[in-house]
């Protein structure tokens, strides 16, 4: 899932948060402020017309059109006193930031985030920090990362949560500095078992299985009972992933016989499972779990199954899929040829979309994903009524119906 739509998607995590001490400057890392792209915004005047159309529509309709560099440049007006709205500033900034991440646009994402939260002094909150902090992981400049996430901590004002400590762990894993990735998860101030799971699998990756098991004990006896059984569900789907790699697949298969329909029909177990199984070759438990939980499988998850069963006679029950995954089942089935199927789901999504909302229905990457299937089946006009098509939705995004 991009940023932009987990942003829509958790509204409570764009609400700013008030500042009640002077702000000290975010560190940007090893990078020299003069060095990053510039931005001076013409605060009196804004390049776009005047119709009543509230700021974070415009940006976020330049981000769904994919026009990034128009949405970052009407986004730099949010931070005035003329455009600063409480409940849309912060969304806005994350919004643009968070689009520059997703297309690797790592210096002018830290760039805005230098002008938002230093230079103008909007306090962010901490999604606002964690799409840079994944910004320095994603660059190898983990210790930059690390330098932000410390002077949050002593800062004060913000928390950092689950998703800061699974970003930061699972880098300091990855760079295999094992040692500090403990430290950091031994500092967490609550137990987020995602980041203990990434640790543990670090370990057993390194081929360290007692280290991990001494984890897990550790893990066991902090655990909130409302977590408990995912958290040991995975660690059971951690260890069968283990022993596949170690190559005894006997042992990996007894694991996986134990695990009950209640763990697998957790979203998190349910997809870790089908992903072990698909990636070690046993395409037949796999496609009994994924019969059983096809509706719990996320986007990506569902992405490998459509590839790994392609070319089986059975259908795929694509008519249980959750309805967050259709641009990625239409992107498989255009791969495939199988333009018909593509047609009947690119139709469901748009008979599901509401007017009011910009975030549903197909996106440019679907329609794309059409149009050049169409080409690949030679089908010309289909595909450029499918451009014209998305022509007139991306109109429809622009029309003035959440005005303020």
């Amino acid at each position: 899932m991009s940023f932009l739509r987990r942003i829509v998607q958790n509204r409570t995590l764009s609400k700013a948060v008030p500042v009640g001490k002077p702000l000290i400057p975010f560190p940007l890392g090893r990078r020299d402020p003069s060095s990053l792209p510039k931005i001076e915004p013409n605060r009196d005047e804004i390049d776009m017309d005047r119709r009543p159309i509230s700021l974070r529509y415009r940006v976020t309709s330049m981000l769904e059109l994919s026009n990034l560099d128009k949405a970052a440049a009407y986004s730099h007006h949010a931070v005035s006193e003329k455009y600063r709205v409480e409940r849309d500033t912060v969304f806005i900034c994350n919004s643009v930031i968070g689009a520059m991440c997703d297309a690797e646009r790592y210096d002018e994402a830290i760039s805005l985030f230098n002008y938002f939260f230093n230079e103008s002094q909007t306090f962010p909150n901490m999604l606002s920090c964690n799409l840079i902090i994944k910004a320095h992981c994603d660059q190898g400049c983990l210790d930059d990362a690390l330098e932000l996430h410390r002077h949050i901590v002593l800062d004060g004002r913000l928390s950092p949560g689950m998703d800061t400590y699974v970003i930061l762990t699972q880098a300091l894993v990855d760079a295999k500095r094992l040692d500090e990735a403990c430290v950091l998860v031994a500092s967490m101030e609550r137990c987020y078992f995602m980041a203990y799971d990434v640790l543990i699998r670090g370990f057993l990756d390194a081929g360290r299985y007692v280290k991990a098991s001494q984890i897990f004990e550790e893990l066991k006896s902090k655990l909130p009972w409302r977590v408990y059984h995912k958290a040991t569900s995975l660690y059971k789907v951690s260890l069968m992933e283990y022993w596949f790699k170690q190559g005894k697949d006997e042992e990996a298969m007894e694991i996986y016989k134990a695990l009950d329909m209640t763990e697998l029909m957790n979203t998190i177990v349910g997809n870790r499972v089908l992903q072990v199984l698909v990636e070690h070759g046993k395409k037949t438990e796999a496609w009994e779990v994924f019969d059983e939980i096809v509706g719990l499988c996320d986007p990506e998850t569902f992405g490998l199954m459509m590839k790994c069963f392609s070319d089986q006679e059975e259908d795929i029950p694509l008519w249980r899929a959750s309805g967050t995954c259709y641009g990625t089942i239409i992107a498989c089935l255009c791969e495939q040829g199988k333009m018909s199927e593509a047609e009947e789901l690119f139709a469901k999504m748009f008979s599901n979309r509401e007017e009011v909302e910009l975030m549903v229905g197909p996106d440019v990457s679907t329609f794309r994903a059409m149009f050049n299937g169409y080409v690949m089946a030679g089908r010309v006009d289909d595909a450029m009524n499918m451009l014209n098509k998305m022509k007139i939705s991306n109109l429809r995004k622009l029309a003035i119906y959440r005005a303020t």
